[in-house]
């Protein structure tokens, strides 16, 4: 199945989001590069998810990232020992945080109006809500991931204080143009490839 999610740029001062179309079994690892090329983030920074609601509930305290993050079988034995007794786990809020690489979109956005936050550059805190829209069938004439809609240009990579202070003009009114270009990037091969992966200069 095909997810279409909305993606708002959150705290911006004037509306910034992306209409993207996804596989329902891309990993949060891939939606992460993905989110990468819609926003024209470069990748220097850390991010992860934060599950809002999935399968109509609500969530609290349900994170994803990556690996490089503590995962809950590291950081908390009692909460695993819950997960791994209880009948039905899904049903009980438990904190957690797991590995973006293993964890598929599908697992976690069940119907429409399933949310999370994406956070990246934990310094600049810029938040993301994403938010599933539609299911779709496949079009089989169709590339994924696709961006049909933009909305405005988003910041630059560390621009927070130039945003805060009124130097940096985020309107743009073409949005067909910010489309095709997002789209451009994910046609390209080896496209993942032009973002900075952090283990080379950790």
């Amino acid at each position: 199945m095909i997810y279409q999610f909305k993606v708002t740029l959150k705290d911006v001062g004037m509306p910034v989001w992306r209409m993207l179309q996804v596989d329902s079994e891309t990993t949060f690892a891939e939606l992460h590069y993905i989110l990468m090329a819609a926003f024209d983030w470069m990748g220097y920074s850390l991010y992860e998810f934060d599950l809002r609601k999935s399968g109509g509930k609500r969530l609290n305290g349900t994170r994803i990232g990556p690996e490089e993050g503590t995962p809950m079988i590291e950081s908390d034995p009692l909460l695993l020992m819950l997960r791994q007794r209880l009948s039905n786990p899904e049903d009980y809020d438990l904190p957690r945080y797991l590995v973006d690489e293993k964890e598929k979109l599908s697992d976690w956005f069940k119907q429409e109006k399933d949310r999370a936050i994406y956070i990246y550059d934990f310094r600049d805190d810029w938040e993301h809500e994403i938010v599933l829209e539609k299911i779709l069938e496949p079009d089989p004439d169709a590339q994924y991931p696709l961006c049909t809609k933009a909305k405005n240009d988003a910041p630059f990579e560390g621009a927070r204080r130039d945003l805060m202070s009124g130097q940096l003009d985020l309107t743009n009114p073409n949005g067909k143009e910010i489309t095709e270009d997002i789209n451009e990037i994910y046609r390209f091969d080896g496209w993942k490839d032009e973002f900075m992966n952090r283990d080379d200069f950790m």
